[in-house]
Formats: structure tokens, sequence, C-alpha cells
């Protein structure tokens, strides 16, 4: 893992987020300087400041680890969940019923 790259992209969601590095740092309980040896790729970020910096950026952990998720779904899916997005919000609704039913059924 480069840490140049995570650090490009926590700086690009503060941005994102309008946030300057001493915004980032009060809101996350992490001083400036651990904030700015992130950014410049100095330093990696340990897993608990990591987690508290995608709290208050508001994307995921692996928004700032990596570029790209391999195999984000099970391929045993078959695209089910995309087919589920493109229905009325109803029927989504119902559909996630009953396969809640179905799991707890199986569990």
């Amino acid at each position: 893992m480069e840490y140049s790259m995570v650090g490009k992209r926590i700086k690009e969601y503060r941005l994102q987020n309008k946030m300057t590095q001493v915004m980032l740092a009060e809101k996350t309980g992490l001083s400036e300087m651990a904030i700015y040896s992130y950014e410049t790729g100095k330093r990696l970020p340990a897993l608990e400041p990591l987690v508290l910096l995608s709290n208050a950026l508001n994307v995921s952990t692996d928004a700032l680890l990596c570029d790209y998720i391999e195999n984000p779904a099970s391929p045993k899916d078959g695209g089910i969940m995309d087919k589920v997005k493109t229905l009325p919000t109803k029927e989504q609704d119902r559909i996630m019923k009953i396969m809640d039913a179905l799991v707890d059924a199986a569990g």
C-alpha cells in the first residue's frame, strides 16, 4: 500500500467536506501534525485514527485505503441487488422483508 495515495484521499475528502486540517484535527481529536503527516504520506494512520478520519469525513475506511474493492459483492448474488434497486421503493421494501424472513428461517 502506498502511503501517499492514502494521504491524497484523506486530503481529497477533507477538501470535499470544506474542512481545513485544523478543523479535521478538532473533529477527530487527532493532532494537526498527525493530519499533516497522513496527508503528505509521511505516516499511515493506525486503525483507530483511520476510523476517526473516516467518520469525520463521512466515507468508509475502504474509500481511504484503496482505489477500488475487488469482489465487492458475492458471486452468488448474480446482480440481484442491482435489479432490486431499479424497482419502486414499495417493492424493494417487500423484497427485503421476504429476504429477511428467508435468512431468519435458514439461520
